[in-house]
């Protein structure tokens, strides 16, 4: 079902990109604030729409992944390959979703 590959997916996509964010030569400010905004995003996106809308928008930034690293490797020229870009990207949309799901998942037990 959606609600299995929501949950499964959306921790290994985190954890594939942590590492490589974590270890990126962003100096510790520019990372905690690029967290703070991307966990921000997600804050508002759990505090506006329902969980099943979160999760349908989730899996489809997941389809359009690829798309978004190939668009990343253009605007960066950098050397970095399709799979860097790609976990990345993911990192980011895991973020933002699972800070958007577990927003909403707090409201819906403290409402």
């Amino acid at each position: 079902s959606a609600w299995l590959v929501f949950i499964g997916l959306v921790p290994i996509l985190w954890l594939s990109g942590v590492r490589l964010f974590v270890n990126s030569a962003l100096t510790r400010r520019r990372k905690i604030v690029w967290s703070a905004a991307l966990v921000s995003v997600g804050l508002a996106i759990g505090s506006l729409l329902p969980l099943a809308s979160i999760r349908n928008k989730f899996l489809l930034l997941i389809a359009v992944l690829p798309l978004l690293a190939v668009v990343d490797i253009k605007l960066a020229s950098s050397n970095r390959s399709f799979f860097f870009w790609f976990r990345a990207c993911a990192f980011e949309v895991s973020t933002v979703f699972g800070s958007a799901a577990l927003t909403r998942l707090v409201l819906g037990i403290c409402a």
